[in-house]
């Protein structure tokens, strides 16, 4: 085969042109190949976990439009999610990477353009998991301690209490991703049972032991919108809170270097994510919307999946028995989130993305993981949390923009594909949308592109000081962050994928 032409731009030559393509599968594996593909697909979805991260997130939804504006906002961002991910899984199958979406704008952008756009979706997708992870966190801390207050009506836990709680489960995560790495497979299978044998244990649940339920017309037509807002810009704002359900379906792709066949293995992963969630949350929330008594009281309790528990089986006991599964279950997506984000920072740092890349794109020699990366991430993420102590109304931006940073860098490389021409980038794939691609590009393109602007409404009008939204100064931050380190020197040193640069001799 011909040795493709270089860039000597920089002084680690970097693939240039489309004459690099051909080569995208030439992958430098640095970890274990210890995923099989259900492995993967057990980590993939346990990151997602749709059903359980509806447990966290369905009162937003409930104050957009009551049981409707829950109904169909998860069916429609189910399907939306879907198909995202199916433009990006395509991009999995032709360049299979850890580096996930900024190795794949590398490789679709043009030669002039390929390292910044590279090293902002770096960027992006690095600071989106740590995001992700702490809404994770923030919220399993929560929930213990109002399991905790549940149980004990006398106590009131404070945010300083729980940021402690929070500080307590990323030292535990950190020390499992870290010590039990060869575990990991297995601990991902574990909990992917333990949420679908949850799942079925719940809906049989609040089925079987609400004594009355309520019409049809509460969960299917009878829409109730608290926002402020006109009813239809009511539903997209619920309707994005919904997609939160849906996020991180990128995650199979920052461990393509552990898994056989990653072209094939890969993508399939990542289009059966959304399908289980899917199959799994459509009829949890039918079962949770019948089942309950009063869904005011739900909206305004301190955990509202718990009170939704009480209210549909009558029992404390059982609330509490699956509160606790439910916080499991959560722990299990908190624990490959960790997994995940440091893979994806080592990734990054290991083509020079990231300050202090040469200690972050280590392997730890005994563990065979990423311990410093995993770690860094892991202090990012107390830093993160810091905000919750100052304000938990600027820390619900969190949410709004782990949501939005992911599938920004999702559409990224789509729309650079969608626009320099898919049949010129694209090389041979197992997995080819066809005829498809076009509009699954540009619909994925759009739909982020709108709630760009959505997810920086106030989800309540009027604003308030208790309800604003702080996603736009998160925004803003992030860039200025970015353009620091691009211009503080990254500009000049870094060169884009060193794993596939061709040496000048």
């Amino acid at each position: 085969m011909a040795i493709p032409k270089t860039d000597k731009s920089g002084p680690a030559s970097v693939l240039a042109a489309d004459d690099a393509l051909p080569q995208a599968r030439r992958q430098q594996r640095e970890l274990p190949q210890q995923f099989s593909a259900s492995s993967a697909l057990s980590f993939a979805y346990i990151v997602t976990n749709s059903w359980v991260g509806y447990s966290g997130t369905f009162p937003a939804a409930l104050l957009a439009g009551g049981g409707p504006a829950v109904f169909y906002g998860v069916i429609v961002a189910g399907i939306v999610c879907t198909i995202i991910t199916l433009g990006l899984a395509e991009l999995a199958s032709a360049f299979p990477s850890s580096g996930g979406q900024y190795h794949y704008t590398f490789m679709v952008s043009s030669p002039k353009t390929r390292i910044p756009c590279a090293f902002v979706c770096g960027w992006l997708s690095c600071l989106a998991w740590c995001l992700t992870t702490v809404s994770g966190v923030i919220f399993t801390a929560q929930a213990i301690l109002a399991l905790v207050s549940f149980l004990n009506e006398d106590y009131q836990p404070r945010q300083w209490q729980t940021y402690l709680v929070f500080l307590a489960l990323i030292t535990l995560v950190t020390a499992m991703v870290c010590l039990l790495a060869h575990w990991l497979p297995r601990l991902q299978e574990i909990m992917f049972w333990s949420s679908i044998s949850a799942f079925v244990a719940c809906l049989a649940a609040v089925l079987g032991m609400s004594k009355s339920k309520q019409p049809a017309r509460v969960v299917f037509t009878q829409y109730e919108n608290e926002t402020g807002w006109p009813d239809g810009l009511s539903f997209l704002i619920g309707l994005g809170t919904c997609m939160y359900m849906f996020c991180a379906t990128d995650a199979a792709t920052h461990i393509a270097e552990e898994v056989p066949d990653p072209g094939r293995n890969i993508p399939k992963v990542m289009w059966l994510t959304p399908m289980i969630g899917i199959a799994t949350t459509v009829p949890f929330v039918v079962a949770t919307l019948f089942a309950t008594v009063d869904l005011g009281e739900i909206v305004q309790s301190e955990l509202p999946i718990l009170t939704l528990y009480h209210q549909a089986t009558g029992s404390k006991d059982v609330a509490a028995i699956f509160t606790v599964w439910l916080i499991f279950n959560y722990f299990g997506g908190v624990l490959a989130g960790l997994a995940t984000s440091g893979r994806m920072a080592w990734a990054f740092a290991r083509d020079n993305g990231l300050p202090f890349s040469r200690t972050l794109a280590t392997v730890h020699p005994r563990f065979q993981t990423p311990v410093a990366s995993t770690v860094a991430c892991a202090a990012l993420m107390a830093l993160y949390g810091l905000i919750y102590i100052a304000s938990s109304t600027a820390y619900s931006s969190i949410v709004s923009m782990a949501i939005l940073s992911l599938n920004v860098t999702y559409v990224i490389p789509q729309g650079i594909l969608l626009f320099r021409g898919r049949d010129k980038v694209l090389v041979d794939r197992y997995f080819d949308l066809g005829r498809y691609g076009v509009f699954v590009n540009a619909f994925s393109c759009v739909w982020v592109g709108l709630y760009m602007v959505i997810f920086c409404f106030p989800t309540i009008m009027p604003p308030k000081p208790s309800n604003m939204n702080y996603l736009a100064p998160v925004v803003v931050v992030i860039v200025v962050l970015i353009l620091v380190v691009w211009y503080g020197g990254k500009k000049k040193t870094f060169f884009g994928l060193r794993a596939y640069a061709v040496p000048v001799l």
